[in-house]
């Protein structure tokens, strides 16, 4: 089974070398996964997160900013 959600997704331009390990763990554990079904859950997962991320830098750099977000 894919397991890489024992470690933190970190996705950083300028990563300690810690960070560096634990993505370059994700990557491998992702290109030896054969279970297309997992792969694609973990896709929509990451899709998932990437569109909560969005929305939430979308709320605070307008709140940082005192704008009002039309839904």
């Amino acid at each position: 089974m894919l397991n890489i959600y024992t470690y933190t997704f970190l996705a950083m331009p300028d990563r300690s070398l810690a960070r560096q390990f634990l993505h370059e763990a994700q990557a491998r554990a992702i290109d030896a996964s054969t279970d297309l079904e997992e792969l694609r859950a973990l896709a929509k997962s990451l899709l998932s997160a990437w569109h909560a991320q969005a929305e939430m830098s979308k709320r605070y750099g307008a709140k940082a900013l005192g704008l009002t977000i039309k839904d």
